[in-house]
């Protein structure tokens, strides 16, 4: 009553040809209905007819050297693939499709929007009211270009249900694209010639108005002797030496001034070298100093009062007055000499100035004529190349040639492209036959699968004990309710009561009756329906023990109402049984709870099977006094060893299968397996069915309803 089990259906190939052979006639009909209806589709089959060109981007070079430049990019060998994409896309354009259909209408073939064309044979004249947009969209549809390899060759293609339209819609589209090509190339020539023009009348108007400023400059300046500006330069220089060295003069007697204009004495104008390097200043500082050396001696002969040293002091006196006369005669001859080279520099200089004046006009004149001469040459000389470029253009226009070229014409296509009908026939087949074993295979699953009208006693030879609904079904209101799977695991407990009543010999005391649920796989609900039987033997006054024998994936009770122990701690002998024991026999069979022995966690394989192989034998009997039921929840017999050990232990042996969900193969292997080791299933228990009248709920809709 859990959710269903999806188990892989695996086939080995012996299985798949018997289970062929077994369904052969499921397999036979799906193949006569799939090729019977693919037959019918493949009658109003259209087969396409693709016919294909070649168009090549060929190295254009003009007669200037320049590529022909109309925004296409470089030339065959050097286009990128962006540069192919771009004319692959032009080629879909709508101006380029536009221009083919106003042809093909020409030539009288039409189309309608839907995709129907017409040849001229069988419709002479085009057709009327078809939209354009339909048109253009019908030819882009059908029409497919892409670039040869990493060649600059494109490969254009069209298809169509006429293998002549297919040709003809084709060499318009082409056509079309390279007549528009070579227009816009040509156009952009044109435009460039009519540039160029332009630009040769502004250089000629240009040249014109320079040639008229040199003219004017020439008759306003003169003629200019090329020799005149050296002689004006060496005449420069040699101003600029006199004035140098008369200014070196000036400095030099400008600083005497300066001393001069300083001295207090003989001594100080002496001091000056200008003025004691003086011929006579020179003469008589000799005879004076010669005077007074003699005057010197003589004094320390005679002394100062002796008559011959006064005459030798007069004469001393008048050597002196002499000496300062002559010192300051060469004083001011020398002012005189400082003014007479201040006025000697200073014309010297007005000359170099004016002479300087004279070359900067001259240079001036000069540069003025050379700058209008080169802009003349210039100018000239852009006249020339706007000239040679115009014809050049001209030349260009007159031979050009486009940079597309059609390398193979669209051919007609002789034969329908993949898939004809042939090959339609063949994938059909191919279909049918495929069909035909899916719809074998599906019947066979289902077939396997246990299904409402399953009968148990005739399919496996075990009687049906209960018929378990599915949960959560709803009543009238739409509310979830469990009350049918509630009265059948009722159903379920009284016939155990009842088989309990009937054993061999009849149970005397309080020896218990061990019940073992299992089931073929997991998923079937066993778990669930042996927690609601335990939780049912409880309810009705029974001690009852729920023992969840598959300890590789235990589960948690579903039920709240119940005592928990660990199985694994009392199967290895943590935990003492006689505690246990004495535990159950002092509990009252009237509280309503059920005792659940259950693995808290998953105990790996080899352990588990040892532990249920040795121990779980001796639990039970040593247990089977204390309780009334003893609820035996096996693992999965197809799976484990374990539920056989489990099964073997048990009075009732349930065995339980889900609807919708089980098959008929995994039951028989689960009973054949139990029957190799000895032991018989006692019944069997469908879970998961629908709700039957037999439960009371089956009308509850209509009884709700009724109420309502």
């Amino acid at each position: 009553m859990t959710g269903p089990s999806f188990e892989q259906f695996d086939p080995s190939l012996r299985e798949l040809v018997a289970i062929l052979w077994r369904r052969r006639g499921v397999a036979i009909l799906a193949f006569v209905i799939v090729l019977v209806a693919l037959l019918g589709v493949i009658a109003n089959w259209q087969p396409g007819y693709r016919a294909t060109a070649e168009v090549g981007l060929i190295p254009v070079v003009t007669a200037s050297g320049d590529r022909a430049s109309d925004g296409a990019g470089p030339r065959a060998g050097e286009l990128t693939a962006q540069q192919i994409e771009t004319v692959i896309a032009e080629m879909r354009s709508e101006e380029t499709l536009a221009t083919a259909l106003a042809v093909l209408r020409g030539a009288g073939i039409g189309f309608d929007p839907v995709g129907v064309e017409n040849s001229l044979a069988n419709d002479p004249a085009p057709r009327t009211g078809t939209s354009e947009t339909g048109a253009i969209n019908w030819l882009r549809a059908r029409f497919g270009a892409e670039r040869i390899g990493h060649s600059a060759v494109i490969e254009a293609s069209f298809v169509a249900t006429d293998a002549t339209v297919s040709q003809v819609a084709l060499q318009a589209i082409v056509e079309s694209y390279v007549w528009q090509r070579e227009d816009r190339q040509k156009h952009v020539i044109r435009s460039r010639l009519e540039d160029a023009d332009n630009q040769l009348a502004t250089a000629r108007g240009d040249l014109f108005a320079r040639e008229g400023d040199l003219l004017a400059w020439q008759q306003q300046a003169g003629m200019l002797d090329q020799e005149e500006g050296a002689l004006m330069l060496e005449r420069i220089y040699a101003l600029d030496e006199q004035a140098e060295k008369i200014g070196q003069e000036v400095a030099t007697l400008e600083l005497a001034a300066r001393r001069r204009a300083m001295a207090n004495g003989l001594d100080d104008l002496l001091a000056i070298p200008d003025i004691a390097g003086h011929p006579m200043v020179a003469q008589l500082s000799q005879r004076y100093e010669t005077e007074r050396q003699e005057f010197d001696k003589l004094d320390q002969r005679y002394g100062p009062k002796h008559p011959v040293m006064q005459g030798r002091q007069k004469v001393l006196d008048d050597l002196y007055a002499q000496l300062v006369d002559a010192a300051m005669t060469v004083s001011g001859q020398m002012g005189d000499a400082l003014a007479s080279a201040r006025e000697r520099l200073r014309l010297i200089t007005g000359q170099r100035d004016l002479w300087q004046s004279r070359l900067n006009d001259r240079h001036a004149r000069t540069q003025g004529q050379g700058q209008l001469q080169r802009a003349v040459a210039l100018a000239r000389d852009n006249v020339d190349q706007l000239s040679r470029h115009v014809q050049t253009l001209h030349r260009e226009l007159a031979s050009f040639r486009g940079d597309l070229e059609i390398l193979q014409s669209p051919t007609l296509p002789v034969s329908a492209e993949f898939p004809a009908k042939r090959d339609l026939m063949a994938l059909a087949i191919m279909v049918a036959l495929f069909a035909a074993v899916i719809a074998a295979l599906l019947r066979h699953y289902f077939d396997q699968t246990i299904a409402d009208d399953f009968e148990p006693q005739d399919v496996l030879g075990v009687p049906l004990y209960a018929r378990i609904p599915a949960r959560n079904m709803t009543d009238g209101r739409g509310l979830a309710t469990d009350a049918g799977g509630d009265e059948a695991i009722g159903h379920l407990a009284v016939l155990m009561r009842i088989v309990d009543q009937n054993r061999k010999p009849p149970p005397t005391g309080s020896t218990a009756q061990i019940i073992a649920i299992g089931s073929a796989q997991t998923g079937e609900g066993k778990s669930h329906i042996a927690h609601a039987l335990a939780s049912r033997f409880a309810g009705l006054g029974h001690k009852t023990l729920l023992i969840d024998g598959d300890l590789h994936d235990p589960t948690g009770a579903e039920n709240t109402n119940r005592v928990f122990a660990d199985l694994v701690a009392l199967l290895s002998g943590e935990t003492d049984v006689t505690g246990f024991k004495d535990g159950a026999a002092k509990a009252d069979g009237q509280t309503g709870q059920y005792w659940h022995l259950g693995a808290r966690m998953a105990v790996p394989g080899s352990i588990a099977t040892g532990l249920i192989e040795r121990r779980l034998g001796p639990l039970v009997d040593q247990l089977r006094d204390q309780f009334d039921y003893i609820i035996l929840d096996t693992p999965p017999i197809l799976s484990v060893a374990d539920g056989l050990v489990a099964m073997g232990l048990a009075d009732v042996r349930l065995f339980v299968l889900r609807h919708g969900s089980s098959k008929k193969r995994d039951a028989k292997d689960a009973l054949d397996r139990l029957a190799t080791a000895g032991i018989v299933a006692s019944g069997i228990v469908l879970n998961g069915g629908p709700a039957r009248p037999a439960y009371g709920r089956a009308d509850m809709r209509q009884t709700m309803g009724d109420r309502a």
